[in-house]
């Protein structure tokens, strides 16, 4: 048996990566560390953990500890129980030493539902741990487990169904006391967990879950709104051809646009079902990680040869570690292994603040930013960290200022009808590319394209009502700092990219001022920011004193960032580039803005008459609206 190896047993590779709708990573089916799983540091000594469980820290004392992960066993309940036992077997004498508090079982039991004897083999596997009340564990059905895979679980008959009579919740009740409970067909169960001070919910879900069993499902969540959680189901996620990409099913993504996404909690999943591994890190509604793994070994040698998987929540270095390890083959002597016995394989870690990712749970619209300072009404930052994860391969961001104005791309002129073959990364991409101010990692590069067609991002802005206008209307905002960080592509030319739009409220200034009760008129977007075809930096705005003169930048550079901030003190409003007042600004009054509340924000595109215009190209990388005159000290081009 190979040595222990160094406490925490780190990771032989990070598997991160990024692409433009998720970050996922896949499996190495070759590659494997040959060693056994060390066990969790226990946070005395040099890491700085308090070693007593005490501590006044949110429940986090500097030790870590393991969840245990069984993947389909229907091979070994039906050829080879003895693999299945070793599974158990190793939990249920290593619990102690490896810190594991809770055990997740996938689903697929069993291969042939109508067996018996299958059941048998299971029931004497998972008999190991249940008579021990410190290694509970959750367990849920698979397609493999029920008469009828193609069923809903609330259209089952109940009574001629095997898996509630061999695991009933009246079982896992008598077993363990971390069993809160099931719904009324007993094919959904939840557990509560105790691990280093914190407690963690279990949601273990069925194969197929019904409209019934997802309201009982949501209704245990927002029961339990603080309690990180942990959902299990048999399938969420499928594997691409590629072998390593993640991808959600039909029925992942009926849990994640129903369920996941908007139960900021659910911080992990975990499916089996689909024959490999393959991980994917997804943005919930609140611009949180979900991370998400898919594990399944029944395609392997003897099934997967007694291979499970172990996740150590390392929380003395904020991190999640994976490992796939085999009890069976390490009770093999090493010498008598064969090519096919693999010992442990696909370790990986994905970063994790626990305290952040855990505080204020389904608090407010979103996570809020660090760049959204006091008076910030919307706020978006265009990369990757702030893209919200959808299953029908929508590009959505999050208003990094808490306040739901959530910014989604959609097509202009059709593009997808007149460009069929074109991919939507010819028009538009998320990209690494950051300047070297404000907060964003990467930005959002618009091909703009007018010709053929392209897209944009628009919110219909229901934080963006701002106060009453002299009218009565809401839609005032008295004074204002609108900020952007942008920069033109190397090809730019007013043929093609003239007049176009960085920010934009879609209606005109008629209907604006109609709406106000404001004396003035124009076919302009009440509000913009754009590019002229002489390549300045144009602001057209609308306020309380009506239609204001616009506000002109000098012709800009290609491939340069920069840093627009238009201030209003509600006086007037006056435009800077980089930090430097511009000459063509300021020269009337213009008593802040005003706006319609429920019409259309977008970046990336003007507007005239009402409708879109003219398309942006080149990128932005954040843009922000605070209803204050700030300070240079606070502006986004001074924060780096």
């Amino acid at each position: 048996m190979n040595a222990l190896r160094p406490v925490g047993w780190r990771a032989t590779w990070l598997v991160i990566l990024l692409s433009l709708f998720l970050t996922a990573c896949g499996g190495d089916s070759s590659g494997h560390s040959g060693g056994e799983p060390t066990p969790p540091d226990s946070g005395n000594g040099d890491n700085g953990g308090d070693g007593d469980g005490g501590g006044d820290d949110g429940g986090e004392t500097g030790q870590n500890f393991t969840v245990a992960v069984i993947p389909d066993t229907q091979k070994y309940s039906r050829y080879s129980p003895e693999r299945y036992i070793a599974q158990t077997q190793w939990i249920a004498d290593n619990y102690q030493e490896y810190n594991i508090p809770f055990t997740l079982h996938l689903g697929d039991v069993v291969d042939l539902p109508r067996e018996d004897s299958e059941w048998a083999a299971a029931m004497e596997a998972m008999q190991i741990l249940d008579v021990n009340p410190e290694t509970p564990y959750s367990i849920l059905a698979g397609n493999h487990d029920v008469l009828n895979s193609g069923q809903w679980d609330a259209d089952r008959d109940l009574a001629a169904e095997p898996f509630p009579r061999y695991f009933s919740a009246a079982r896992q009740a008598g077993n363990f006391s971390t069993f809160q409970g099931a719904d009324n067909t007993g094919f959904n169960s939840y557990h509560i967990f105790e691990a280093e001070g914190r407690e963690y919910l279990v949601l273990a879900l069925d194969w197929r879950v019904s409209d019934q069993s997802l309201e009982w499902a949501r209704g245990v969540l927002d029961a339990h709104p603080d309690v990180p959680t942990i959902l299990t189901t048999h399938q969420l996620l499928n594997i691409a051809g590629d072998g390593e990409t993640a991808i959600f099913t039909e029925h992942g993504a009926l849990l994640w646009e129903q369920l996941i996404r908007s139960h900021d909690q659910i911080f992990l999943t975990f499916n089996g079902h689909h024959h490999g591994e393959a991980m994917m890190v997804g943005k919930n509604d609140y611009g949180r990680d979900v991370v998400m793994v898919v594990v399944d070994y029944q395609s392997g040698f003897w099934g997967g040869n007694g291979m499970m998987q172990l996740v150590t929540f390392d929380l003395t270095n904020d991190e999640l570690d994976f490992m796939s390890y085999s009890p069976w083959v390490a009770a093999i002597d090493e010498a008598s292994r064969q090519p096919q016995d693999e010992l442990s394989r696909w370790e990986f870690s994905v970063p994790m603040d626990f305290e952040q990712r855990f505080a204020d749970l389904n608090q407010g619209e979103g996570i809020v930013a660090p760049g959204s300072i006091e008076g910030t009404q919307a706020y978006w930052i265009l990369d990757s960290e702030h893209q919200i994860t959808a299953t029908d391969n929508s590009v959505k961001f999050m208003d990094a200022s808490g306040n739901g104005n959530t910014m989604t791309l959609v097509p202009y002129n059709d593009s997808e009808g007149n460009d069929p073959q074109g991919a939507l990364s010819d028009f538009f991409q998320v990209t690494a590319d950051a300047p070297a101010f404000g907060y964003a990692t990467g930005s959002a590069r618009f091909m703009g394209r007018n010709e053929i067609g392209g897209y944009y991002l628009t919110t219909d802005g229901p934080g963006l009502t701002f106060e009453q206008s002299a009218a009565g209307e809401q839609g005032f905002l008295p004074q204002y700092t609108i900020e952007a960080i942008v920069r033109l592509p190397g090809d730019w030319t007013p043929e093609n990219n003239q007049w176009s739009g960085i920010l934009n409220h879609q209606p005109g200034i008629t209907q604006v001022c109609n709406y106000h009760s404001v004396s003035c008129s124009g076919s302009d977007a009440s509000l913009g920011l754009n590019v002229s075809s002489l390549k300045e930096f144009q602001w057209v705005s609308t306020s309380q004193n009506g239609k204001g003169q616009d506000n002109w930048s000098w012709e800009v550079s290609n491939g340069y960032w920069y840093h627009i901030a238009l201030v209003n003190d509600g006086e007037r409003v006056q435009m800077y580039v980089d930090g430097s007042l511009v000459m063509r600004t300021g020269v009337d009054e213009q008593q802040g803005l005003l706006v319609e509340p429920g019409q259309p924000w977008s970046i990336g595109v003007n507007s005239w008459q009402g409708n879109p215009s003219n398309l942006f190209a080149g990128d932005i990388a954040e843009i922000r609206i605070n209803n204050r005159a700030l300070g240079r000290d606070e502006w986004l081009y001074n924060q780096r």
